[in-house]
């Protein structure tokens, strides 16, 4: 009997132990099961990505731009049915781009040169106000200072005199664009350089081409030294082989206004605007960004 009994302690010590061990074991096994699974959902990429939001950049519900410079900003040569040049175009095509209400103050006037410009800067009140206010500014300069000097030297004038009222236009045209600055810190400017409308009739010249491509050159570099300047090149842009071909049946260029041969006309305010608009797409944040 004493024997049976110790069997049955014996037996009951085996089991407890057993059942402690397998107790542990499986409430030590679900505890380290549980926290790999908080490990493995904490970094889950799903996870990651769920709990990452956007960043969402606000823009400007309203753009303003103001364009000052020659007759190419007042838009002369245009047709009637649109009107103010590339002014007119560009402000519906930020408009439309962006789903923006854009506006536009036109300060251009027809004749003047870069001497002129920085006067009108100067001195014009309304210019004084809407600068301030501006998000995207645009300047054409330099076609009539080219014109003066044309006129001066007629058909003796060479790629040296070119040169020559390059440099001093560089200067004005420092002044002028920080002039702008002054008025307006922080908009970006884009300075549309000139084109040549005389390659036709300057084809006595020697490098007249090359003279105009170093004009542009010279511009591009003052644009640098201006803060958010950006130089738009259009010297290029209605001397193509189509114009070359249909200027030699006709005598005219085909982008260009019938009147005067030396504004653009509507296609020629088409492409111009395209040129314009794409450096302002690449330049966004400088202007739609809150």
């Amino acid at each position: 009997m004493k024997k049976k009994k110790l069997w049955i302690i014996v037996l009951l010590v085996v089991v407890l132990v057993g059942g402690g061990s397998g107790g542990y074991y499986f409430i030590n096994h679900r505890s380290t099961t549980a926290e790999q699974k908080q490990v493995v959902k904490k970094d889950s990429p799903k996870t990651n990505k769920l709990s990452q939001k956007k960043k969402v950049i606000p823009k400007k519900s309203k753009i303003h731009i103001v364009a000052v410079g020659d007759s190419l900003t007042e838009g002369i040569g245009d047709s009637k049915s649109i009107g103010g040049g590339y002014v007119t175009r560009l402000t519906k095509k930020v408009a439309s781009t962006y789903d923006v209400k854009a506006t536009s103050d036109n300060y251009g006037v027809s004749g003047d040169t870069s001497s002129q410009i920085i006067d009108r800067i100067s001195f014009d009140e309304k210019m004084h106000k809407s600068l301030p206010k501006a998000d995207i500014i645009t300047v054409t300069v330099g076609g009539n200072d080219f014109m003066h000097l044309l006129k001066k030297k007629g058909m003796d004038l060479t790629s040296k005199d070119i040169a020559k009222e390059q440099v001093a236009f560089d200067r004005r045209l420092g002044v002028l664009l920080a002039d702008i600055r002054h008025y307006n810190s922080e908009a970006p400017i884009y300075l549309v350089g000139i084109y040549n409308p005389f390659s036709i009739y300057l084809s006595n010249v020697d490098n007249a081409k090359q003279a105009f491509i170093d004009w542009g050159e010279g511009s591009k570099e003052v644009a640098k030294s201006v803060n958010n300047t950006y130089y738009v090149d259009i010297n290029d842009l209605y001397q193509t082989k189509y114009v070359e071909k249909k200027s030699k049946k006709t005598g005219t260029n085909p982008y260009l206004s019938d009147q005067d041969h030396f504004h653009p006309n509507a296609t020629g305010y088409d492409m111009m605007t395209d040129e314009i608009f794409a450096q302002v797409q690449n330049t966004k944040k400088e202007w739609l960004n809150k």
